[in-house]
């Protein structure tokens, strides 16, 4: 599959960039922020509406979410797919069962027999807005899924692109709408989509962006401390009063059908 060596887009030069340079507070996000654990929340209660016995991770990162995924569900085969190699072999010496891969969706994917048309969950998190290319990343992420059975769950963002998300690689916001169009002209089929997050994850963006660079020093750039841990905890609990239906946080699922 295409990787480090082809060429890249803009999208994927600024977003090697950016995450490449991993800091502490980058980590405690994931962790600890309300944001992100209110997605993997979601993804893994859709993870088990249905029986599945193979999941790939698109745009893995360090492999948080597939090592939740884990945990959480042992018997089931698992991979990560990323762009960065640098990434990918830190991954690999992690220890995990984990299958780790480097590939860029957002290019033809090289036939393999040992990742195409195998996977039951097809995860794509925080990653479409990222993209220059989203019709050719979603039609790689059709070909990965089972055909007849394989699920497509994804996470996005909508509403405006702001400063502190231009800084780590936001290129464009979706609507319900639009998205939806997007993965049926993608192939997928049965598309589900719907916008979650109201008000609290719309106010906590819009509250990092009243001083971007203090949001980034405090919550992206350093570990956390008692306060940002306090921060944290008080989102956690406000995001669980959050809208299911409206909001600036984009949620899809989708399914590949069966081949004519």
């Amino acid at each position: 599959m295409s990787g480090d060596g082809a060429a890249e887009t803009e999208a994927a030069r600024v977003n090697r960039a950016y995450y490449e340079a991993a800091s502490a507070g980058q980590q405690d996000y994931w962790r600890l922020m309300a944001a992100p654990r209110a997605r993997v929340s979601t993804i893994l209660s859709l993870v088990q509406v249905e029986p599945v016995r193979s999941l790939v991770d698109l745009g893995c990162g360090g492999g948080g979410l597939l090592r939740e995924i884990e945990a959480r569900l042992p018997g089931v085969e698992l991979a990560g797919l990323d762009l960065s190699s640098r990434q990918i072999e830190a991954n690999r010496r992690g220890g995990s069962k984990i299958r780790w891969a480097v590939a860029d969706l957002e290019r033809p994917m090289a036939e393999d027999e040992s990742l195409s048309g195998r996977w039951d969950v097809v995860v794509a998190s925080e990653i479409l807005e990222h993209l220059d290319e989203p019709e050719a990343f979603l039609g790689n992420a059709l070909r990965l899924a089972t055909p007849g059975r394989g699920r497509l769950l994804l996470t996005t963002q909508s509403g405006p692109v702001r400063e502190t998300e231009r800084r780590v690689g936001h290129r464009q916001h979706y609507t319900r709408e639009v998205l939806e169009s997007l993965l049926v002209k993608t192939g997928w089929t049965e598309p589900r989509v719907w916008n979650a997050g109201f008000p609290f994850h719309d106010l906590s963006k819009w509250w990092a962006n009243r001083d971007p660079d203090a949001s980034f020093r405090r919550f992206g750039d350093r570990p956390y401390g008692l306060s940002e841990r306090l921060v944290c905890a008080l989102l956690r609990g406000a995001f669980a009063l959050n809208s299911r239906s409206r909001g600036a946080q984009l949620y899809a699922v989708g399914r590949r059908g069966l081949e004519r």
